[in-house]
C-alpha cells in the first residue's frame, strides 16, 4: 500500500502472507494505515457528517501537507495481481476518481468498479468486513447487520446469501410503518383522510343546515319587519294627521286670541282716548275730583272777584270838578289857584281812572280765566262741573275694563302662542321620524334592528355559501370516503397478514437462531476457552449477537457487560474469529486485520492469542497492528512471521528526503 492519507505522506506498506505483526507507538499512523486499506477497498464515505468528538473521515485523513488525498494497493488474487487506485480530482470529492488495473498494465482488472472493489476483493460487502475481519481495540463488540445476518443464515440454510432475517423482518416492519406507525403510516393517513373527509361531510352538513336555518330566520324576520314597517307608515300618517290637526287648531286659536286682542286693543285705545280728550286726562279718579273741585271752586272765586271789580267811568265824575275849575280859573280872577285845583282834580281823577282801569283789567282777566277754566271742561257754569266729573268716571272705568280686557287677550294670545309653540315642537317631534319619541320612531327602530339582524343573517348565509362553494362535492366526497373506507379494510387486513408474516418469520428465525447460536457460540467458546487457558467453557449468543459467558463449574452466566475489559475484548475476538471461521468459508480467503485488538490482554493471554494468529494465518492473511513490541519479541527469530518497525521505515523514508 501506498498512501498519501492522513500523517502518510506518500509513505509505502509491503506486507507478506501468514502473519504480520506491524509496531509503531501510538500517533504513528496504525489506525490511519486500517483506514486506508478500509477506504481503499471500499472508498471513502463523503456522506459522513462531524458528530461531537469525531470529525468525518474525509476532514480527518486530509493529509498534513495540504495534499490531495490518494493512495494505490496491489493485492494477489486467485485471478492474479490487481492494483487499485483512488485519487482526488476535486477538492470537495476526495478519493472519487478510481482504477483498478492488471499489476504493471493498464489492463482493466475484470470489471472493477469503484462500488464493488472491496466486495470483489474481500468476497464480502463492507458491513460484513467491519463486522467480522477488521477489528479494532475500540470496536471489539459485535452489531449485526442485515448483510451479516444473511451470511449467518447462509450457514444453517441452504447458503441463499440473499436470505436475511434482519434484512426480511426491516422489510416488513417498514411495510408495517407505511401501514402504520404511531402517527404515520398509510393507515393513520388513511385514518385521518377519512377523519377530514368525514369532518368535511359533517362541516357540509352543517353549513347546509345552517343557511336553511338562515333563510328560514331571514323570512321570519322579513314578515316582522315588513309589518313593523307597516305599522311605522300607519302611526307616521297618524302622527302626520295629528300634527296638522293640532297645528291647526293652534293656529286658529292664535288667530282667535289675535283677533280678540285686536278688539280689545282698539276699545282700550278708545277708552283712552275717550280719556285724553276729557278735562281730567288720565288722572285718577281721586286726583280728577279734587282737581274738578279745585276748579269749580277757582271759576266761582274768579266770577265772584271779577263781578266785584268797580267800573273806571266811576273815575269821570272826579273830572268835573277839574273840567270846572279850569273854567272858573278862566272866569274868575283868582285863575292861578283854580287851575291848580283844577290840574290836582285832573290828576286825582286820571289817577283814579287808571286805578280803576287797572281793576277791570284784572276782572277781565279774571273772567278770561274762568271761561278758560271751564272752556276745559266744555262748561258753561261752574256748577256743570260735577255732572263732568261723573261723565269721567264713568270713562275712567270703561277705561280700566278695557285695560282689563286688553290684558286677559294679550294674555290668552301669549298662552295660544305657547301651546302654538309647544304644539308644533310636539308635532315636529311626532313627524321627525329619525331621531323622536313616538310610536313610528320606534316602529322604525325595531324595523331597523330587524333590518340589521336579516342584513347580518345574510352576511352569515353569503360566507356559509361562498365556503359551501369551497369545499368539496358531497357526491364526490362520500364516493371518496367510501374508496378510502374499502383501502382502510384493505390495509387493515394487509396489517393483520403482516404481523402474521413477522409472527411466522420470527418463529423461523427462531429455528435458524436454535442451529447457528449453538454452531457459532461453540465455536466461539472453543476460541475463547483456548484464550482464557479454559476458564470459561460456554458462550450464550443473543439474536443481536450479545454474548452471555459462562465461568467453569458456575451454574449461571455472565452477560459480557460484567467482564474486564481485557476478557471482554478476548470474548469478542472470539466470537469474530468464530464467525470469520463459519461465514468467511475457506474459497473466499480474506485478511483479518487488528488494530492494537490485543492491548488489553495481559502476557499469557496475549500469547494464547498471538499462537492462535499464527495458526490462523496459515490459511488467511493476518495483519496485527501493535502499539507494544511484545509482540514482535514474541516471534524474534521467527521467519515465518513477517515483523514491521513502522518507525523505521518512517525514518528511513525521512532520511530519503533529506
Amino acid at each position: 500500500m501506498t498512501a498519501w492519507f492522513g500523517a502518510l505522506e506518500g509513505r509505502s506498506l509491503e506486507l507478506s502472507r501468514g502473519l504480520n505483526i506491524l509496531y509503531a507507538p501510538n500517533e504513528s499512523g496504525k489506525s490511519t494505515w486500517c483506514a486506508f486499506l478500509r477506504t481503499m477497498l471500499y472508498g471513502l464515505d463523503t456522506s459522513q457528517r462531524a458528530r461531537a468528538g469525531q470529525k468525518p473521515d474525509k476532514l480527518k485523513y486530509r493529509p498534513w501537507s495540504g495534499a490531495p488525498m490518494s493512495g494505490s494497493l496491489e493485492a494477489e488474487t486467485a485471478n492474479g495481481p490487481v492494483t487499485v487506485r483512488r485519487w482526488t480530482e476535486r477538492e470537495n470529492q476526495p478519493m472519487q476518481a478510481f482504477s483498478a488495473t492488471v499489476t504493471g498494465t493498464e489492463t482493466p482488472a475484470w470489471g472493477i468498479t469503484a462500488e464493488t472493489a472491496g466486495e470483489t476483493l474481500t468476497g464480502m460487502p463492507r458491513a460484513v468486513f467491519e463486522r467480522s475481519v477488521f477489528i479494532r481495540q475500540a470496536g471489539m463488540e459485535m452489531e449485526n447487520d442485515p448483510e451479516l445476518d444473511r451470511r449467518i443464515s447462509a450457514i444453517v440454510s441452504s447458503g441463499d446469501e440473499e436470505v436475511s432475517f434482519l434484512e426480511a423482518e426491516k422489510r416488513l416492519r417498514a411495510w408495517q410503518r407505511r401501514r402504520r406507525s404511531g402517527k404515520r403510516g398509510r393507515i393513520p393517513e388513511l385514518q385521518e383522510a377519512m377523519e377530514e373527509n368525514r369532518r368535511r361531510l359533517q362541516e357540509i352538513r352543517e353549513r347546509t343546515c345552517s343557511i336553511a336555518e338562515a333563510e328560514e330566520e331571514i323570512a321570519g324576520l322579513e314578515r316582522q319587519r315588513l309589518d313593523r314597517e307597516k305599522r311605522m307608515m300607519d302611526a307616521r300618517n297618524e302622527q302626520r294627521r295629528r300634527a296638522l290637526s293640532d297645528m291647526g287648531e293652534a293656529r286658529q286659536a292664535v288667530g282667535r286670541a289675535e283677533q280678540t286682542r285686536r278688539a280689545a286693543a282698539e276699545e282700550s285705545g278708545r277708552a283712552a282716548e275717550d280719556l285724553a280728550e276729557s278735562p281730567f286726562g288720565a288722572l285718577e279718579p281721586e286726583a280728577a275730583a279734587q282737581k274738578a273741585g279745585a276748579d269749580q271752586s277757582r271759576a266761582e272765586e274768579l266770577y265772584a272777584a271779577a263781578a266785584g271789580m268797580p267800573s273806571p267811568g266811576r273815575a269821570a265824575w272826579l273830572l268835573l270838578p277839574a273840567v270846572l275849575a279850569a273854567v272858573l280859573a278862566f272866569l274868575l280872577p283868582w285863575r292861578i289857584p283854580l287851575l291848580a285845583a283844577g290840574a290836582a282834580l285832573f290828576v286825582l281823577a286820571g289817577a283814579r281812572y287808571a286805578h280803576l282801569r287797572r281793576g277791570r283789567e284784572a276782572g277781565e282777566r279774571m273772567l278770561e280765566e274762568r271761561s278758560a277754566l271751564l272752556s276745559e271742561y266744555g262748561a258753561a257754569r261752574p256748577e256743570e262741573i260735577p255732572a263732568l266729573l261723573e261723565e269721567y268716571r264713568a270713562l275712567w272705568e270703561a277705561s280700566r275694563q278695557a285695560d282689563a280686557r286688553l290684558a286677559a287677550a294679550e294674555q290668552a294670545l301669549a298662552a295660544a302662542r305657547t301651546h302654538q309653540k309647544e304644539t308644533e315642537a310636539r308635532a315636529m317631534n311626532d313627524l321627525d321620524f329619525q331621531n323622536g319619541d313616538n310610536e313610528a320612531v320606534r316602529q322604525s327602530r325595531e324595523a331597523e334592528r330587524l333590518r340589521d339582524r336579516i342584513g347580518a343573517l345574510k352576511e352569515r348565509r353569503a360566507r356559509e355559501e361562498g365556503q359551501l362553494r369551497s369545499l368539496e362535492n358531497p357526491l364526490v366526497l362520500e364516493t371518496e370516503l367510501a374508496e378510502q373506507e374499502r383501502q382502510y379494510a384493505d390495509l387493515l387486513r394487509q396489517e393483520e397478514a403482516l404481523q402474521l408474516a413477522l409472527e411466522t418469520l420470527t418463529r423461523a428465525d427462531g429455528e435458524l437462531q436454535e442451529r447457528l447460536s449453538p454452531r457459532l457460540a461453540k465455536k466461539a467458546a472453543e476460541y475463547f476457552s483456548l484464550l482464557t487457558d479454559g476458564r470459561y467453557d460456554e458462550l450464550t449468543l443473543t439474536r443481536d449477537l450479545s454474548a452471555h459467558a459462562r465461568r467453569a463449574g458456575d451454574a449461571v452466566g455472565w452477560d459480557a457487560d460484567y467482564l474486564s475489559a481485557g476478557a471482554r475484548d478476548q470474548l469478542y475476538l472470539a466470537l469474530r474469529l468464530a464467525l470469520c471461521d463459519l461465514a468467511l468459508p475457506g474459497e473466499e480467503i480474506c485478511p483479518i486485520v487488528l488494530d492494537d485488538a490485543l492491548v488489553t490482554f495481559d502476557g499469557e493471554r496475549m500469547a494464547r492469542a498471538l499462537e492462535l494468529m499464527r495458526r490462523i494465518a496459515e490459511e488467511r492473511q493476518v495483519l496485527l497492528f501493535t502499539c507494544h513490541r511484545r509482540e514482535g519479541a514474541y516471534f524474534a527469530g521467527d521467519e515465518a512471521v513477517n515483523l514491521v518497525d513502522l518507525t523505521e521505515e518512517r525514518n528511513d523514508d525521512e532520511t530519503d528526503g533529506e
